[in-house]
């Protein structure tokens, strides 16, 4: 019987995680034929550029304090006081909807504050339920903005809505208010157990994972943003599409992140370094295998692909093998988090900031899409090295971990200099 249980809940896991990450992955290449390619990159520089970055400024940290009062510190009267937090995020979504509609705010911006108000929640409510285990609701909290653009492409495909960024702007801000009657609800359920006073005790620790959140976020995820500023949309709906294309093995790391979630709070840092040293060294494999059959697999489903994909194929490459440095810099991120070391970083990170800023304007005149990914990539591997040097400097070594992303990352650059 307990064998049986055990398999019922893997196999309601599995679907639902099947479910929710096939949506995520293909709905925006899906999406990438139906819009107009200036459509298509606004609804990337909002959905995973901007609207990501926002995201972690307006969250303020908090995310990542609920595991580490709850699982790390077992301080479990803390867990009422969580909920005020959704109201709070209510404050930059209601100031956005004034400047939209009493100031004409442009509906670029507007929609990229719109989807990180729902990030915000998303990352907010999926990181309670990985740290109860409550696994299958954390992936569709996870994947709800994209399950919305799901029903916005099928009701597009039927007819029955216009197809375009403004539509898609009408289906987000709809999706918002179910965020906002939640927020409600979940305040006057637990009002009378939320104290101001623990509510600042969480401030005064998630400030440090709002500023280290935010950096790390502005190094990994800033890749549209970068583009769009050297560039123009259109190029940000190229760099996105391949960047999605090779995002497939994230899936690998969203369920090892999403079912041992708890445990990468628990487990000893050398049992944790021997697994992600294995893991790096299958992701980046798997990442080489899956963009060298790419053209014998997608060429034919795909018209965006055909039409572009001789001339990005460095860019898709370099995304591919950037994909072990993304993963890795969130895996580190957990570390980093539950040793309470974000201080630590921020100076560092800081610092990586702004000489890849210098570097990168210094290139402005020979720069091109793939140059631009090489330096991005590059810029989240000194990303990993920081953490890993923050980790030794308390006595945590991930040797193992550093070594394997250090190979890698000579690899990419062999590759890059002398292959392509």
């Amino acid at each position: 019987m307990q064998i049986l249980k055990l398999l019922k809940n893997h196999a309601v896991f599995g679907f639902a995680f099947t479910l929710a990450k096939a949506t995520v992955y293909f709905v925006p290449l899906l999406l990438a034929d139906v819009l107009s390619e200036s459509d298509f990159g606004v609804l990337e520089y909002a959905l995973a550029g901007l609207g990501m970055i926002v995201n972690t400024l307006i969250n303020l940290g908090v995310p990542g304090a609920y595991p580490y009062f709850i699982l790390r510190k077992k301080r479990r009267d803390l867990k009422a006081t969580f909920s005020l937090h959704p109201i709070i995020l209510l404050i930059p979504f209601v100031i956005n909807q004034i400047v939209y509609f009493g100031f004409n705010l442009d509906i670029n911006f507007y929609l990229a504050f719109n989807i990180s108000y729902i990030i915000a929640n998303q990352v907010f409510y999926s990181t309670q339920f990985k740290s109860h285990e409550r696994s299958t609701i954390a992936v569709f909290f996870d994947s709800g903005v994209y399950l919305i653009l799901l029903a916005f492409f099928l009701l597009s495909r039927l007819d029955l809505v216009s197809i375009g960024i403004s539509t898609i702007n009408k289906f987000i801000l709809l999706y918002s208010l179910v965020y906002v009657m939640y927020a409600i609800y979940g305040y006057f359920k637990n009002k009378t157990s939320i104290l101001i006073t623990d509510y600042k005790t969480i401030l005064n620790f998630s400030v440090h994972l709002l500023i280290s959140t935010f950096l790390i976020f502005l190094i990994t995820t800033s890749g549209r943003i970068l583009v769009e500023l050297f560039f123009d949309f259109e190029t940000v709906g190229v760099y996105a599409f391949y960047f999605r294309l090779a995002a497939i093995v994230v899936m690998i790391h969203q369920v090892v992140n999403i079912a041992f979630f708890k445990k990468i709070y628990t487990f000893d840092p050398r049992v944790l370094d021997r697994y992600y040293f294995l893991f790096f060294i299958f992701i980046f494999t798997l990442s080489i295998i899956i963009f060298l059959c790419a053209p014998y697999l997608v060429n034919s489903i795909s018209e965006y692909f055909s039409k572009t994909y001789m001339e990005n194929r460095v860019v898709y490459f370099l995304l591919s093998a950037q994909m072990v440095m993304w993963i890795a810099s969130a895996l580190n991120s957990n570390i980093i988090d539950r040793e309470n070391l974000a201080a630590r970083n921020n100076t560092r990170f800081l610092l990586l900031i702004v000489l890849s800023s210098i570097a990168l304007f210094l290139l402005k005149d020979v720069m091109t899409l793939s140059l631009l990914t090489f330096c991005h990539l590059s810029v989240i591997f000194l990303a990993n090295i920081i953490q890993y040097f923050s980790l030794y400097k308390k006595e945590i070594y991930f040797l193992k971990s550093m070594c394997s992303l250090i190979v890698i990352y000579l690899i990419i650059c062999g590759c890059y200099i002398f292959i392509f």
